[in-house]
This record gives C-alpha cells, sequence and structure tokens, in this order.
C-alpha cells in the first residue's frame, strides 16, 4: 500500500536491478502469509527463475514470519505499532500528520536497514506487499517501479468522477453490498497514491452469488478469492516482470492511472485480465 498523489513511477519498462539469475523478492507481510506460499512456491519449482530472498513485517504477531523461517528465508519482525500507533487512533489532522511523520521515520529506517542488508547479501529487484501499513518515503522512492501490491478489490472499477470505488480495507464486502456480480483481485504498482497506481494484473473473477454483505460472507468469500484469484494474479505479474514484458506508456487512463503495456501492447485499465484456468492453459 502507499498513500497521497499519483504519477510518479515514470514511464518507461519496469526491470529488475540485477543482471542475471533468479528474480530476487523481499515479501512485507502482515496475515497469513498467502501470497508468500504462491512466491515461495515459485521459488521451489523454478529455483533458478525466481527466489524469495527476505521477509519483513510490520509485527510481530504474523503468520507470515514463520511461515518464511519453516523455508529457510530470513524474516524479521517488526515494532510499528509501538513507535507510531494506529492510523484509526488519530482523530484530528494534527494527530494524523504526526502519525504520518512517524510512519515515514520508521519506514526510513526500514529502507536503511534493508539497503545494508543488500550490501551483504545482493539487491532485491522486486518488492512484493502483503502488507496492512501505508508506506512512503525513502522506501518507497528507492523501490519507484519494483513494488507491488496485491489488492482484493476490483480497481478498473470507477464512479461518475472516474475515481476508483474499492479502494481501502474492504473492497469485497463493499463489493457484495454494492451488488457487483464477481470480485477479482488486482495486482498493481504502488506509487505515491492511495490503492490508485497502475495496474498489472487481475486474477479470474469470482461469483458473489448468494453473498450477502455481511463480516463473515465477505471474509468467506475472500478466503476463497485467495485461492481463484490471487495466486494466479500474482505469479502472471511476477513472471511478466521477471521476464522484461511490463512497461508503462506516457498514456493515462480516466482515472488518472498510467496505461499499462504488455510486450508492447496497450492494455485497458485492469492491465492483463485473467479468465479461469482452463482459460489461461
Amino acid at each position: 500500500m502507499s498513500s497521497a498523489g499519483h504519477g510518479r513511477v515514470p514511464a518507461g519498462a519496469l526491470r529488475r536491478t540485477s543482471s542475471g539469475g533468479p528474480l530476487r523478492i523481499g515479501v512485507l507481510v502482515s496475515a497469513t502469509g498467502a501470497n508468500l506460499r504462491t512466491l515461495l512456491g515459485m521459488s521451489r519449482d523454478e529455483p533458478a527463475s525466481y527466489q524469495v530472498s527476505l521477509v519483513v513485517s510490520h509485527g510481530s504477531g504474523s503468520p507470515a514470519l514463520q511461515v518464511a523461517r519453516e523455508h529457510g528465508v530470513e524474516a524479521w519482525p517488526g515494532d510499528f505499532d509501538a513507535h507510531c500507533g494506529r492510523a484509526s487512533q488519530a482523530r484530528d489532522d494534527a494527530a494524523r500528520a504526526a502519525y504520518r511523520r512517524r510512519a515515514r521515520q520508521w519506514h526510513d529506517r526500514l529502507d536503511q536497514r534493508i539497503l545494508a542488508w543488500e550490501s551483504a547479501h545482493g539487491p532485491l529487484d522486486l518488492i512484493v506487499l502483503a502488507y496492512h501499513r501505508w508506506i512512503e518515503g525513502d522506501l518507497l522512492t528507492r523501490y519507484q517501479g519494483r513494488m507491488i501490491n496485491q489488492h482484493p478489490g476490483d480497481l478498473s472499477i470507477l464512479d461518475t468522477h472516474h475515481r476508483r470505488v474499492l479502494t481501502g480495507n474492504d473492497p469485497v464486502r463493499e463489493a457484495i453490498a454494492r451488488g457487483h456480480p464477481t470480485t477479482r483481485t488486482s495486482c498493481f504498482l504502488v506509487d505515491a497514491s492511495h490503492d490508485g497506481g497502475a495496474v498489472l494484473c487481475q486474477g479470474p473473477p469470482l461469483s458473489t452469488a448468494g453473498r450477502k454483505p455481511t463480516a463473515e460472507d465477505a471474509r468467506e468469500h475472500e478466503l476463497a478469492q485467495k485461492r481463484v484469484s490471487d495466486r494466479p494474479c500474482l505469479e502472471w505479474t511476477v513472471r511478466a516482470f521477471a521476464s522484461g514484458s511490463l512497461a508503462l506508456d506516457d498514456r493515462t487512463h480516466p482515472d488518472g492511472s498510467r496505461v499499462v503495456r504488455v510486450d508492447g501492447k496497450a492494455t485497458p485499465l485492469g492491465g492483463m485480465r485473467l479468465g479461469l484456468v482452463s482459460d489461461r492453459n
């Protein structure tokens, strides 16, 4: 995730840092590690092409940290909330500004720690976010064009003012409440906006038939979406990035995000839209 204002990533090809060997991936995690497991599976099955090199969390309680350690990947717990508090606790403009300053400072320190780690172990080519804190500052700037986020909402759906409808923390429940017939995962390039970066890929759609906009139904639906939409979306995006197939156009979509090119061909808002597994084989 990221925050405020977008269009910061310049047009051009999205490229890795290292000149050869497997794509070296860093993962920022918050929860169970479903997306991390997808990446670890790619690393296990194709070790010459992909390597999960480092896992970092903002807290100490994420099960994803243990998943990383079980697979022999260096994993760092964090103390973000102890240093920064929670965004929901900032009740007025002054408190929100103070929270953002603390959050930026925390992520700037994390960036310095990762930079020192890279000096010893080699550069990270790509940062994948499955992460529940907004990022801005040096960490975002240094990985410009090389940081992606998995979001459980369809970011190609716009309102009458060309704003993305399904941003924020609960897009699955929002989609069900709005009567959308399907949901799908969007993988987007993180920039300085609030879920506003260029959408690189969308996973297969999942029907909302029979679902109600309750917390329980939304949670069950999102778990199903992780299986149906998250995994293929992330796999396709990482493969496309590794192969050098992705680029940003000079043009923008109505929401202000850049047009994504795949193998030189411009895509609609939503980037590469995947169908069901049978459609992709």
